[in-house]
This record gives structure tokens, C-alpha cells and sequence, in this order.
């Protein structure tokens, strides 16, 4: 989570001096609801890092900040992620759907202008502490290993439902996901 104003311009002006590409998690949002970081701080985020990402991983309530708009259902998660893309120049974005009734659906904007949706079933639970920073670590080390990001979200979809299935039973709050069980492809 970047709160700061001062950490993000520090890690902008990194980024722009070394070339290194990075996936953004845009922690903003809390489960309860609410805003972690000022609009200050939501504003330097989506000036001098977004710009910058290789691909950013928001959820719905972290997409509406960003947007400044409700996303009630999937069609709009499709302007949502174009967007995103135009408004604020971020080459590629998926937008995480677990927040909507049905089936936890992601889509995917690519920069090449290609949409990718990926589906799975709704898991009944709440332990789900962690997810959206486990979903973008899986996609950084799979860009890391050289797969498109296609491939690499794709990864990371089934890598978090099966962390969320798989989830244990601990405390009485909201519970972290498992990582350690998913045995890949």
C-alpha cells in the first residue's frame, strides 16, 4: 500500500531511472470499505505510477476510485478497464470481479486493445486475506519466468481460487488464503 505522497514520487522517479517494468496492485480499499489512502495520494498514484506499469490489478472498489464511477455488474467493468487505460495510459489492466455476484469473473485489457475474461465459480468463504496481493505477486513471477501476461494472469486465476478453496480455517475474522497447495499445470 502506497499512502504516501512522498513514497510514490520516490518510486516513480526509480522506476523512470532504471527501466523496470512492474505490476501494479493498487491498494486503495479496504475490505471493510474503506479508503486506505487520501484522494491526494489516490491523485500522485494515478499521475506518476500508473502511467508507468506494465499491468495493474485492481479490484472493483480499488476500480471505482480510479474511475469515479460505480461498477455494479460486468458491462461495466469493460468501460471501467478502457477507462483505466485511457485516461490514465496503463498499458494493461485486469480488473478483478470478485466483488459481483455469480461467478468471480476477471477481464483482462490488453494494450494491443484484446479483452480476456477469466471465470471461476464463486468459493463460499471468508478467508480471503490476501488475495488481490497474491494475484499480482503470481502475475510478477510469471512475467519474471518470460510468459506474456496473458499467461500469467491466467496463472494467477487459478493459483487464487485454488489459495481461496483451499483456504484453512483460522481465527474468527477474515482468514488468509492457502499458498502452498497449488501445484500448477
Amino acid at each position: 500500500m502506497l499512502a504516501e505522497i512522498e513514497t510514490i514520487e520516490r518510486i516513480s522517479w526509480y522506476l523512470k531511472n532504471n527501466d523496470s517494468p512492474y505490476v501494479l496492485d493498487p491498494v486503495m480499499v479496504a475490505t471493510s470499505g474503506d479508503q486506505l489512502i487520501s484522494q491526494d495520494a489516490v491523485q500522485s498514484l494515478k499521475e506518476k505510477l500508473l502511467p508507468l506499469a506494465m499491468i495493474i490489478t485492481p479490484n472493483l472498489p480499488e476500480a471505482e476510485v480510479l474511475c469515479g464511477a460505480k461498477i455494479p455488474d460486468e458491462a461495466s467493468i469493460y468501460q471501467a478497464g478502457r477507462t483505466i487505460q485511457t485516461q490514465f495510459g496503463v498499458k494493461n489492466v485486469v480488473i478483478k470481479g470478485g466483488h459481483l455476484e455469480g461467478e468471480a469473473t476477471d477481464v483482462l485489457f490488453l494494450e494491443n486493445g484484446d479483452i480476456l475474461t477469466f471465470h471461476s465459480d464463486r468459493i463460499p468463504t471468508r478467508h480471503t486475506h490476501g488475495t488481490g496481493c497474491t494475484y499480482a505477486a503470481v502475475i510478477t513471477a510469471e512475467l519474471a519466468k518470460g510468459h506474456p501476461i496473458e499467461k500469467a494472469v491466467a496463472t494467477a486465476k487459478r493459483f487464487i481460487t485454488e489459495a481461496i478453496r483451499t483456504a484453512p480455517e483460522l481465527g474468527h475474522g477474515n482468514g488468509p488464503v492457502n499458498h502452498i497447495t497449488y501445484k500448477g499445470e
